[in-house]
């Protein structure tokens, strides 16, 4: 068994643990244990009616910001052993989970790139502000800077179809401001996308790389908006009365209003023009929880190129004693 893996493994999780790609001393360098089952989060398969129909991964204390590869069979995550542990980039596949990187920093915020050859995500050391990496994602070699400054959060990534820009949001430790940035890949410069008043996060790429959807306070309230790519003044409004964690698929954009996974058709001629939503399911029936109303800068989903399945986060419920 790989020494960094994770396995479902009856009523609890066989762990294994290894040293640092460095040869430095580190958390994992304890011997394997039994983690028992009532670990808090399982990685699941939902349909569009919410409905599971698998599971990928262990449980897990806490899985978060999942990211499906290009294929389709595996799961990028940020994902914590146990409770009090850092977050780290795990990669997802059948009944495992693989830590991908030896870095001692948090982890978040991971995003395949188009090919599936890389992984773009942020890190943040301790005291530091959360920078941009890319890392192979077969684990050879190490991490590559993308976007590293100081100073300023850099968070949430998210590729071109080419794969030549990734998109991101800042953060300002001090003043709370979020803006959406782009860097190109090949020379490191980076520019401005959206710099409206108030917040604008987690941003998407559009599959055909002309648009960019992000969730923004600027009108008051948290919203859905698609800008165009490269930088236009043109802002559409998708959702209306709230609207978090937006994602694409080949030919839809998917967001949360609330607890419930929201669905809007759209067309690209002669513009952005999106359909009306469509309610999908709660989270309370995908088992994400009835009370949760999506509002961490953390999704917890992801959907399928095709939009016939999603990867959600659920809570699972610790076992009553005896049973």
């Amino acid at each position: 068994m790989n020494p960094r893996t994770l396995v479902a493994a009856g009523l609890g999780l066989l762990v294994g643990c290894g040293g640092g790609q460095d040869g430095a001393a580190s958390s994992e360098d304890a011997a394997p244990s039994l983690v028992t089952a009532d670990q808090g989060q399982q990685l699941a398969w939902v349909d569009r009616s919410g409905s599971v129909i698998g599971t990928v991964g262990p449980r897990m204390n806490s899985i978060l910001d999942p990211s499906i590869s290009p294929d389709g069979d595996r799961v990028a995550v940020r994902g914590r052993e146990h409770e009090g542990d850092r977050d780290y980039l795990w990669i997802l596949e059948g009944r495992t989970a693989d830590r991908l990187t030896t870095n001692h920093g948090f982890e978040r915020h991971m995003i395949w790139s188009p090919d599936g050859a890389r992984i773009a995500y942020s890190i943040q050391d301790e005291g530091g502000v959360s920078n941009l990496f890319v890392r192979p994602a077969d684990g050879s070699g190490g991490d590559a800077p993308l976007v590293v400054s100081e100073e300023i959060h850099k968070w949430y990534p998210s590729w071109s179809p080419d794969a030549s820009t990734v998109v991101f949001h800042t953060n300002d430790p001090e003043s709370g401001a979020r803006d959406l940035w782009y860097v190109d890949v090949e020379s490191g410069e980076t520019h401005v996308l959206v710099d409206d008043p108030g917040i604008q996060a987690l941003a998407r790429v559009s599959p055909d790389g002309r648009f960019v959807a992000y969730q923004s306070d600027h009108e008051g309230t948290m919203d859905i908006y698609v800008t165009a790519f490269p930088p236009s003044p043109a802002r559409w409004r998708i959702s209306d009365g709230g609207g978090t964690w937006p994602k694409w698929s080949d030919d839809e954009l998917f967001y949360w209003s609330g607890n419930t996974l929201m669905a809007v058709g759209f067309s690209t001629d002669g513009g952005f023009q999106p359909e009306g939503p469509l309610e999908l399911f709660t989270g309370a029936v995908a088992g994400m929880g009835a009370d949760n109303l999506m509002t961490s800068y953390n999704p917890e989903y992801d959907v399928s190129a095709d939009g016939t399945r999603f990867v959600v986060t659920q809570r699972i419920s610790p076992s009553p004693a005896g049973s």
